[in-house]
């Protein structure tokens, strides 16, 4: 809670994960029905079994590399076809992604990848694979199993400076009676 917010949304927040199951239940119907599609899996909280009403649908989608550039050019299109459509973060044509709001505020991040861009990676560490039809995934999270984050110092200082800044401009809105970044009708241009 921020600064007094109340939700006047709490009965429809209720049934998100319902909404959320049955946008992801269309996605895959709709996926999997494509013969260029290799594998699908989700990550996120919903693939670590964490998730919340308010956790959006990581899916990734590996296609045939040949179809990709079809498939990035057809992302928003795809998503269309899984429920009403608020609207679309991403309007780039040649991003590997596109996040779609839905009217039912379930958020889907849709990613789409070629087979040699599936790499071993901390990423890939706890993800739910739902289709794979050449066995794709599988040697890629055994091997992401045994991959490690270090940070450097420099990374470490970074990151340090960016969560003392949150906090001070924290106190500077609570300061300024309560004022907080989503009590302003223009988006951050944040899109996570």
């Amino acid at each position: 809670m921020c600064a007094g917010f109340v939700s006047k949304h709490i009965e429809r927040d209720a049934y998100l994960p319902k909404q959320r199951d049955i946008i992801l239940r269309k996605a895959l119907k709709d996926l999997t029905a494509d013969p260029d599609v290799l594998a699908i899996y989700i990550a996120g909280s919903l693939a670590k079994g964490n998730d919340d009403h308010y956790s959006d649908i990581d899916l990734h989608t590996i296609v045939i590399p040949k179809r990709k550039a079809e498939f990035l050019m057809g992302k928003r299109d795809r998503a269309n076809n899984w429920g009403d459509v608020s609207f679309h973060e991403d309007c780039n044509p040649y991003s590997p992604y596109v996040v779609t709001h839905y009217n039912t505020f379930v958020k889907v991040d849709s990613w789409y990848h070629a087979p040699e861009e599936i790499v071993p990676s901390i990423w890939l560490k706890e993800v739910e694979v739902i289709y794979d039809r050449f066995n794709i995934m599988s040697p890629v999270i055994k091997e992401s199993a045994k991959k490690v984050y270090n940070p450097t110092p420099d990374e470490v200082e970074h990151w340090r400076g960016k969560l003392l800044a949150f906090v001070h401009e924290t106190y500077r809105a609570v300061m300024r009676e309560g004022k907080c970044y989503m009590h302003y009708p223009i988006l951050i241009g944040y899109g996570g």
